[in-house]
């Protein structure tokens, strides 16, 4: 599925790629056995340790002090990532060197969630997203190889004079535990794969593959078709007492300094 964005005043309003989007305690040994990218990163001091909690995923972290810089990958486009928690709502920011889009996250045991309110314009016509089953960033107990989720999206809408009604259904499925390199270091991850299906007049389909490394949150993402969000890598990973530069284009891929495994 494609990003759709509401124009509200003087912001964008992001809709994840209803994925995208985008992710406690400690990791369980079976899925990092040596937590060597964690250890060397020093992810979980006691200031993160507070912060963790179901609002708060390994693998999605929210933490307010994080900052990540990500190139959208096919340009020079860049974007700095950070997120303002209060009680069970999380605000995701994303600002661009043009514009800035905000996405508004609930949490519960199970995780997180979010469901744009309103009718959002897509070509021809416009949708809205009327009901979510299941989570978008599942609980931690879940991020394992071998574990997966589902959720899914009740839409209905116009396109022209037609009344619209579908779904769109995603189906993530972590395949394995990788070390990825991008231009922000070198990272232990899990490689998760979403598949999208749905209908909306027409049936549509898509899939895109995400590398999430735990006390990071996305590190790479490939997205096939129009579905599954940009394709992107993280640039710089940083906590806010070590500010990073506001977003400037154009982006001419050189090496950033970042974090390794060791």
């Amino acid at each position: 599925m494609g990003l759709l964005y509401a124009y509200r005043g003087p912001q964008f309003v992001h809709i994840p790629p209803i994925w995208e989007f985008v992710t406690q305690p400690a990791i369980p040994p079976a899925v990092f056995p040596q937590h060597r990218a964690v250890r060397t990163l020093g992810l979980l001091p006691l200031l993160a340790l507070a912060w963790a909690s179901s609002c708060n995923p390994v693998f999605y972290p929210t933490d307010p002090t994080l900052q990540r810089r990500y190139h959208v990958l096919g340009g020079s486009e860049t974007y700095l990532q950070t997120f303002v928690p209060k009680g069970d709502t999380i605000t995701e920011i994303r600002r661009y060197p043009d514009r800035t889009e905000q996405t508004q996250w609930s949490c519960s045991a199970e995780g997180l969630r979010t469901l744009p309110e309103g009718d959002q314009p897509i070509p021809g016509g416009t949708v809205q997203l009327t009901k979510l089953s299941g989570v978008i960033i599942p609980s931690d107990e879940v991020w394992k190889v071998g574990g997966g989720w589902k959720y899914r999206y009740e839409l209905k809408g116009k396109i022209s004079v037609f009344e619209l009604s579908g779904f769109l259904e995603v189906t993530n499925r972590i395949l394995a535990r990788e070390t990825v390199e991008v231009p922000a270091g070198r990272f232990e991850a899990l490689r998760l794969e979403a598949s999208f299906q749905g209908q909306f007049g027409l049936p549509f389909s898509g899939k895109a593959t995400y590398w999430f490394a735990p006390g990071v949150g996305v590190v790479k993402q490939l997205s096939e078709g129009g579905l599954g969000g940009k394709s992107l890598e993280l640039l710089e990973f940083k906590r806010s007492s070590e500010s990073l530069a506001p977003p400037q284009k154009p982006y001419g891929g050189a090496h950033h300094k970042g974090y390794t495994s060791g």
